[in-house]
């Protein structure tokens, strides 16, 4: 195998670059207290590290595996796009053949890193304990965010608890360590009513 050289970095800081301005409908606070969007950058740093600080409480997941899959977990959407998660009819009916696409161009346009394609694959299929895990935490991230946010992306987009809870529950389900997290978070959810319209 051929080693990279530097005009090959210089294409994958591109692609990375391209990620880190993907932006989410969820909001965080900058060090100005302005309100701007999570990028996907953000999102699946946040996510690696939080998996990695979780995963050493379940000595039966694979750390390394845990890492890598969330760190590619949301790349699809390089070409793909966010899609958030109450999007209209149409653009979540298009979610899986668009990051289908993606995938593919991925793995044309980085065929020397097909590592990065298979552990894509790996966390679409969600066969392992180790892809659940991820998924499930995933899903329960952009909560966590908004609470520390004090509701500002559930306000601006009129998003109640039983939405949410709807939208969740069962997706956060397929990861056994996942679950009572999501328990406890819906709790504080629910006695928190100011942090919805």
């Amino acid at each position: 195998m051929t080693k990279p050289d530097i005009h090959r970095l210089l294409e994958f800081q591109k692609l990375l670059l391209k990620f880190s301005q993907i932006e989410r409908l969820t909001h965080r606070q900058n060090l100005q207290n302005i309100f701007i969007q999570e990028t996907d950058s953000e999102h699946s740093y946040n996510l690696a590290l939080t998996a990695w600080y979780l995963a050493a409480y379940f000595p039966k997941l694979d750390l390394n595996l845990v890492i890598r899959l969330a760190l590619v977990h949301d790349l699809v959407e390089v070409h793909a796009g966010d899609t958030y998660i109450y999007a209209d009819a149409k653009t979540l009916a298009t979610k899986h053949e668009r990051e289908a696409k993606a995938l593919l161009k991925l793995k044309d346009d980085w065929a020397d890193f097909s590592d990065m394609a298979d552990h894509i694959e790996a966390y679409e299929n969600r066969k392992s304990e180790e892809a659940k895990f991820v998924y499930a935490l995933d899903k329960i991230m952009p909560i966590m965010l908004i609470y520390l946010h004090e509701g500002y992306t559930w306000k601006q987009l009129n998003i109640t608890t039983l939405m949410l809870e709807k939208a969740k529950r069962q997706k956060i389900a397929l990861s056994p360590e996942i679950i009572p997290y999501f328990d406890e978070l819906y709790d504080l959810l629910v006695s928190r009513p100011e942090l919805f319209n």
